[in-house]
């Protein structure tokens, strides 16, 4: 089979969360995996190409832009379209923990996703498993990127209930978390005015736009402190504030300390 593979030794001792295996499947016609009462977990993210998924005895196509999970102890049976075959990031997981995250987040027996705008988490994948990296810091980061996106689909399955109008509000904002994104601009996507669009986006979440996106900035600060060597700098910059003074002491209002503390109590890094 044409792949990238980063492979994982197995944990010292029994670890409730560990990355078997992380990779790229690259379009090959002839790919099929079956593992019978497979001893992993396995998250896929199909970013080109066609496949099939079989789920208790039933074929699913899987296509562009959709994630499948597969549990750990399910007959797990997945192969290529052999006239388009699929391109997809993937990681294979052990541990207790996957099953508890899973159950945790409401998504037991959900087993094939819409890509929900997670395709830059997964390429992030890629990235970790390119770089030089201590195996123990890729460990770390895989593990905090496979929470985030449990729990982001976690997310988009609920939203379900909501509307066209609020989600396209929220999408784009989630979206653009490396900057500040103006009112003017919201009432853009959807072509109402800025108070309309103030209106819809807190009756249907329960908060504001201005404060959901800044709580989704702090959120991906804090993941960055913890589980990448970035400076505080980068990081700031990386959810959109160029003035480090600034960023510091917003940190420090909203999350009850500076972002140098923050990364000294919880992090993950080596």
């Amino acid at each position: 089979m044409n792949e990238f593979l980063k492979p994982f030794l197995p944990p010292e001792d029994n670890a409730p969360l560990h990355i078997c295996l992380a990779g790229v499947t690259y379009p090959d016609p002839s790919y099929y995996t079956h593992r019978p009462a497979s001893d992993v977990a396995v998250i896929e993210y199909i970013t080109d190409g066609e496949g099939y998924v079989e789920i208790n005895g039933q074929l699913r196509p899987v296509y562009k832009d959709m994630i499948y999970f597969l549990p750990q102890g399910a007959d797990q049976r997945y192969f290529a379209d052999q006239e388009n075959p699929f391109t997809k990031i993937f990681m294979n997981i052990s541990g207790p923990l996957c099953e508890q995250l899973v159950a945790a987040f409401g998504l037991t027996g959900k087993l094939i996703f819409g890509g929900h705008g997670l395709k830059s988490l997964f390429e992030e994948i890629t990235v970790i498993i390119h770089s030089d990296m201590s195996e123990v810091e890729m460990q770390c980061r895989l593990q905090g990127l496979l929470t985030e996106i449990i729990s982001r689909l976690s997310v988009a399955v609920a939203e379900t209930r909501y509307s066209d109008e609020a989600l396209a509000l929220k999408n784009f904002l989630d979206m653009n978390i490396d900057r500040s994104v103006s009112a003017a601009e919201l009432s853009k996507i959807v072509f109402r005015s800025p108070d309309y669009c103030q209106k819809l986006f807190l009756r249907e979440f329960g908060i504001t736009p201005y404060a959901y996106q800044l709580d989704r900035k702090l959120q991906k600060a804090k993941f960055l402190l913890s589980y990448t060597k970035m400076a505080v700098g980068e990081v700031a910059r990386a959810v959109g504030y160029d003035d480090l003074h600034y960023f510091s002491n917003l940190f420090l209002s909203k999350c009850g300390c500076r972002p140098t503390v923050f990364r000294k109590n919880n992090g993950n890094t080596r």
